[in-house]
């Protein structure tokens, strides 16, 4: 292809007619606007131009990604945290965007995660099948407070020694 056919004006409508549909971060329309034949002064002016129309919102976009993260993937705030972080979304917008959690929810989360994986988990020891649920949830993002929080209270109540 060549370039004329990745005009700026070109791409400008094909992002705001993505960006309408779902969130984008800024980072993902750079990189496909550079991809697209841009030089980075002409990506940045479209990015510019993107965000000052309300196509590209960072703070959104992180409150978006959080959302779908813990309620759909189950992730903890460390994995989520980590991946917007590496998309460029700003700590600013990644913190604020963590802090709307319900705390409830991210618990019951947790909880839901460490009794479906108990099932399938297989140990010697009450000792062994705590170290690799605490694995397990760690690698999920949770956070180490939590994880022996959700285990004391409900996996001990549930009849299991740990």
């Amino acid at each position: 292809m060549t370039k004329d056919s990745f005009s700026p004006e070109k791409l400008y409508k094909r992002a705001a007619s993505r960006c309408a549909q779902r969130e984008y971060c800024r980072s993902e329309w750079a990189r496909k606007f550079i991809e697209g034949g841009l030089t980075h002064a002409e990506a940045e002016t479209l990015l510019n131009r993107l965000e000052a129309e309300g196509y590209i919102d960072e703070a959104r976009y992180a409150r978006a990604f959080v959302h779908d993260k813990t309620l759909y993937d189950r992730w903890g705030r460390f994995k989520t945290r980590q991946a917007l972080a590496l998309k460029g979304v700003g700590s600013e917008q990644i913190e604020a965007a963590l802090a709307e959690i319900d705390e409830e929810a991210y618990y019951d989360t947790l909880k839901s995660l460490l009794q479906a994986k108990m099932k399938s988990v297989k140990a010697d020891s009450a000792y062994e099948l705590q170290q690799k649920l605490i694995r397990y949830a760690a690698g999920r993002g949770f956070e180490q407070d939590l994880i022996f929080k959700v285990l004391e209270t409900e996996i001990l109540q549930s009849g299991y020694c740990i």
